[in-house]
């Protein structure tokens, strides 16, 4: 790997998979679930999930 492909690599992580794993933490998932951000056909089915999905931090409060 060529040092282009590794500051690309944390520029992905760093723009994209970090915010996600923050999102995550504070519906209360726990952050792996940010790796199905990375596999285009498993995003859009775990996108569906979360909107689907009861929000264990969003229930607490109410």
């Amino acid at each position: 790997m060529s040092i282009w492909n590794l500051l690309i690599l944390a520029v992905f992580v760093v723009g994209y998979i970090w915010p996600t794993t923050i999102i995550l933490k504070r519906l209360g998932y726990s952050p792996w679930w940010a790796l199905l951000s990375v596999i285009t056909p498993l995003n859009m089915i775990g996108l569906w999930v979360l909107a689907r999905a009861r929000w264990p931090r969003v229930e607490e409060k109410l």
